[in-house]
């Protein structure tokens, strides 16, 4: 009996400390509820019984250097639809109401599944048509084609179907972090496919008015929504030219007037309303904190291409927030807020002229009989890029590329390529007055020596290594001795091959390097970590290679006058020779206000200065290669003609890859690109103030072919102040 009550006492000890556990575990339950997660619990409760409405933001403005706008925001209206009237959902959703009135409540729950449905059918096809109706409604009273519309809807369905896909996808896998393969997951829809959708933009308040009143007549199908459109206010410009500044073939005393719809497109890009799944990866609106009131969701702006996709992050607003308690009183509001302004460096009415240049409707852009360019057609259509940089900022003051993006002529010829600062071109003779200022920097030459130019480099080979006027037609002309100097104007090969031979073919390719060539700098104009377009050096595998072959001796004598294994773009070439403006201080181009020190190259600056009257001497003497536009032996004018301006530059011609015409089956061979690089100031300064990069593909002659397209550009420039 002692034994039993012991063996009592003892179960009820264990039964006392089991409830003791399970009430502490309770306890610490209710703890946490409670105290620990009371607030978030409650903010969660309450968020049921509250409404939440999001308010509209807008995007910052981008505005040009001189603060004129080049892209805003508008107030406007917008009309949204219901998402099961984009669907269709809508006919199936009236179709089954109507069959259920039809045959009474409580019949319509005693029927079968196949008798409902059969019902149903016998309902659906008036709803579609009803619908269809109202869609025709819809374009007629906005004005735009039933085609049309259909495509807007078919984007909107798509957005948001692709963002419910990536909504869910990420649920499913934090509901099976949390529940496993216990618990079903189950698809809820998401916000967007709860919301109205906006179908037309920027509509006018007698468009709005006509809304209206398809809104009394079918209520709960439409809204109109308060809106903002981007506006694009300086994308359309007509710019006047003045025909007496042309090159005698093509001039003329009337003053053509360029009508341009695409200025700057290029550049500034535009916005969709289209989100990509990579938007909502890189900044989503709903995440386990909460809602991100800047995040992406379906039918925001994102910025496409150009200043409007590289900066944002910077554009981008956030939008604001408006509760609402279950009697619909406020409770809270949080104002959205804008995206930041943006100042660029381009000047617009600038940008206009530089384009209006490259414009189809002149002739510098199309081969002309007296550009002597025997292998291409007259009046093919000829592709290209300016690029004009502040030469003390590496600012840039305006950027263009031919085709331009609504080009009808030459559609094919890839318009949404930005040449200026992507394509890639082999530098030709530009590169010179670099590896003139490197070779005396780097000690291998005095600044004041001289070099013999026989016609040919190497001994014995006289159809390889040749300066460019040891040739049948020049009836192998030679240079004699020449200083740096003369060498520049006169663009001697021999000299260069030299310079180059004794620097060496890394040393080469290192000042190349410190020249910007090799630099992402399509991507660092509006930032200072990225990547991009970085032009072409031979690589150690290359360098190895060539000596494997014995080539390496002829590489570096090419490399020295900018052919062999290299490319770069016109903005290369821009940024390389406002370092040289400069007196050696690099610094990378830039489309954005950006503080840049520079880095200092340690020119040697008595190169420096030998090389800019070389540059002089190229264009103002008669011997130079950028000075002549000849016509025949009696016959020439001169390539630049405006007044008050203080000029140098440097010509260039590039072998071209084989180029196809469209409809030929057999590529020409034997093209050259042809480069000018023109650097200017007001006739008092010492040193340039602006830089020119000109480049037409596949033109031939440098001084022919870009030297009047860059001294209209000088026109431009005066025209906008710059030599002031």
């Amino acid at each position: 009996m002692f034994n039993q009550l012991i063996l009592f006492h003892r179960r009820l000890i264990w039964l006392g400390v089991f409830l003791c556990i399970v009430i502490g575990i309770l306890g610490m339950q209710a703890f946490r509820l409670m105290v620990i997660e009371h607030q978030e619990r409650f903010q969660k409760a309450e968020s049921r019984l509250h409404t939440v409405q999001y308010l509209p933001t807008f995007r910052g403005a981008i505005k040009d250097r001189k603060g004129r706008v080049i892209a805003q925001d508008v107030p406007s209206y917008a009309v949204a639809v219901r998402w099961d009237y984009i669907t269709g959902d809508i006919a199936q959703a009236q179709a089954v109401n109507d069959a259920r009135a039809s045959v009474g409540h409580q019949r319509w729950l005693s029927l079968s599944p196949e008798a409902r449905q059969k019902q149903i059918d016998a309902f659906l096809p008036p709803a579609i048509q009803e619908l269809e109706l109202f869609w025709n409604r819809v374009a007629e009273i906005g004005h735009i084609t039933r085609e049309a519309l259909e495509e807007r809807l078919q984007l909107i369905r798509l957005s948001v179907t692709n963002l419910a896909e990536v909504v869910w996808e990420r649920q499913e896998s934090a509901h099976q972090k949390r529940f496993g393969e216990r618990v079903e997951f189950v698809a809820r829809p998401i916000r967007e496919q709860r919301t109205n959708h906006v179908i037309l933009s920027d509509v006018s308040d007698e468009i709005v008015f006509e809304f209206k009143k398809l809104q009394d007549e079918i209520p709960n199908s439409i809204a109109i929504e308060y809106d903002r459109t981007r506006t694009y206010p300086l994308r359309t410009q007509r710019v006047q030219l003045d025909g007496a500044t042309f090159p005698t073939p093509i001039r003329t005393f009337s003053n053509p007037v360029v009508e341009l719809t695409s200025v700057g497109e290029l550049l500034i890009g535009d916005v969709r309303e289209d989100v990509w799944e990579e938007d909502i990866d890189r900044l989503p609106f709903s995440t386990k904190q909460g809602v991100n009131l800047q995040g992406y969701r379906s039918g925001d702006e994102v910025g496409n291409r150009g200043i409007e996709a590289e900066l944002e992050t910077t554009l981008r607003g956030h939008r604001g927030k408006v509760t609402l308690n279950k009697q619909g009183e406020e409770i809270e509001r949080i104002l959205p807020i804008g995206g930041s302004d943006v100042t660029i460096t381009i000047d617009m009415e600038l940008q206009a002229r530089v384009e209006s240049i490259l414009s189809q409707d002149l002739e510098f852009m199309n081969v002309q009989s007296w550009h002597r360019n025997g292998l291409l057609p007259d009046a093919l259509p000829l592709r290209g890029a300016i690029v004009v940089l502040d030469a003390e900022t590496s600012e840039v003051l305006a950027m263009t590329s031919s085709p331009a993006l609504d080009d009808e002529v030459d559609a094919e010829g890839y318009p949404w390529l930005n040449r200026a600062a992507e394509g890639l071109y082999p530098p030709g003779s530009i590169l010179k007055p670099v590896v003139f200022v490197a070779a005396v920097s780097e000690r291998e030459m005095q600044s004041n020596e001289a070099i013999e130019c026989t016609g040919h480099y190497f001994d014995g080979v006289k159809d390889a290594a040749r300066c460019w006027i040891y040739r049948d037609r020049f009836n192998f002309q030679t240079h004699g001795h020449l200083k740096g100097r003369e060498a520049l104007a006169r663009s001697c090969n021999i000299f260069f091959y030299e310079l180059g031979s004794r620097m060496g073919f890394h040393d080469l390719l290192d000042w190349y390097k410190k020249f910007g060539l090799g630099q992402p700098l399509s991507e660092l104009l509006t930032s200072n970590e990225a990547t991009g377009t970085f032009g072409h050096l031979p690589s150690e595998r290359d360098i190895a290679q060539l000596k494997e072959r014995g080539a390496l001796t002829f590489e570096t004598v090419s490399v020295a006058i900018g052919q062999g294994a290299l490319t770069w773009t016109p903005l290369h070439a821009a940024a390389a020779y406002a370092t040289l403006a400069r007196g050696g201080i690099w610094k990378a181009p830039k489309l954005t206000k950006q503080n840049d020190a520079g880095v200092d190259l340690d020119l040697n600056q008595e190169s420096v200065s030998i090389a800019l009257s070389g540059l002089q001497d190229a264009i103002q003497k008669r011997h130079g290669t950028g000075a002549i536009l000849r016509h025949s032996a009696t016959s020439d004018e001169p390539i630049f003609t405006i007044d008050g301006v203080k000029l140098w530059g440097k010509t260039g011609t590039a072998e071209a890859p084989p180029f196809y015409i469209e409809g030929e089956e057999q590529p020409i061979v034997g093209l050259d690109h042809s480069w000018f690089l023109v650097m200017a100031a007001p006739a008092e300064s010492q040193r340039p103030t602006v830089v020119v990069a000109v480049l037409v593909e596949n033109g031939g002659s440098g001084g022919r072919v870009a030297g009047p397209i860059a001294n209209q550009v000088l026109y431009a420039l005066q025209r906008e102040g710059y030599f002031n």
